[in-house]
């Protein structure tokens, strides 16, 4: 395709803004730090709502974008996800609006750079009938960006006295993969993108660098980014696959489908409004009820929303009470 015409160009809220991916993580990023800190420090704060929207609309837009590049399913859950949940916040019910959640964050991406036609109509492109990239790595796209958000806000957030346990330096190094990983997804979905190839290929080298590596070739440093994830991944999660029939009901796929935010109506009333597939232990769940994040209770609460708790599960076969670690970055 020709240089500058990407599948996300095709749909009028990008067409005329035409965002870089380097950019759209680097607005992601901030704006998940920004809420991230907030809700750490002042999670009774004002401003909560509006960072909240303002990370919906920024993160949605990445996903969403990658979504576009990539074909990739999961992706477009999680960008349709994000819409839905950014029409909750800005007051307009799933019944009563003519166009979906994500006409509705293209809408307000195309208002945010002062684009009138802000509709998700395509404009007219030849159909392309080519296989998607398939993923070199485990995860799920949208886990994989949640954790280059994660992993950017607790790298800075671990500099400050307030959370000593944080390992800045694991932090910084798992960001660089995933950050690059993306990177290197959505240039090798778009051959012609030779700025989100270079960044990929930047990203290896800081990983070297990092690792206190010598400098490789471009393409090198690219593989050298998916090499590292493999062994990250080999540490990090199960190496023997999940049972078709696997207890934890995630039909193999070693990732199950929650329900993570809830929005409060009052009087005790939730409705369920963003999903996300997290890990699968292999059994049924339950929480630690020395939780440091819960209380054990199992849930976090900002004003009018309940969040899922993921830093205290267990499997329900282990003793309630013991001492947990974190298991989803």
């Amino acid at each position: 395709m020709p240089v500058g015409l990407h599948p996300e160009h095709a749909v009028r809220a990008y067409r005329d803004e035409r965002p870089s991916i380097t950019r759209l993580i680097l607005e992601a990023r901030w704006a998940h730090y920004r809420l991230t800190d907030a809700l750490e420090h002042a999670p009774d704060s004002n401003a909560v709502p509006a960072l909240r929207r303002f990370k919906l609309l920024h993160t949605g837009a990445l996903v969403d974008i990658l979504a576009l590049r990539t074909r990739d399913p999961d992706l477009y859950e999680a960008a349709r996800d994000h819409g839905d949940l950014l029409r909750e916040v800005d007051g307009l019910a799933l019944n009563d609006h003519p166009h979906n959640g994500l006409n509705h964050l293209r809408a307000q991406c195309a208002r945010l750079h002062h684009h009138t036609h802000g509709d998700a109509c395509r404009a007219p492109q030849a159909t392309d009938d080519s296989l998607p990239p398939q993923r070199t790595f485990r995860r799920s796209g949208p886990r994989l960006v949640r954790q280059m958000l994660d992993t950017y806000a607790w790298a800075n957030l671990g500099r400050t006295p307030r959370f000593p346990a944080v390992d800045v330096a694991s932090e910084q190094r798992l960001h660089i993969m995933t950050r690059g990983l993306l990177l290197d997804w959505a240039a090798t979905a778009a051959p012609t993108d030779n700025a989100t190839a270079a960044a990929a290929a930047n990203a290896g080298h800081a990983l070297r660098a990092f690792d206190r590596r010598p400098t490789l070739s471009d393409p090198r440093a690219r593989a050298y980014l998916l090499d590292a994830f493999r062994d990250f991944d080999d540490q990090d999660e199960d190496v023997d696959p999940h049972p078709h029939d696997c207890a934890g009901r995630c039909a193999g796929t070693g990732e199950v489908l929650t329900v993570l935010t809830w929005e409060h109506h009052g009087d005790g009333i939730y409705t369920a409004v963003h999903q996300e597939p997290i890990l699968c232990y292999g059994a049924p769940t339950t929480h630690a009820l020395d939780c440091a994040t819960c209380e054990g209770n199992g849930f976090t609460y900002t004003p009018g929303y309940r969040e899922l708790c993921l830093d205290g599960r267990i499997p329900a076969s282990e003793p309630a009470t013991s001492s947990v670690v974190p298991q989803d970055a």
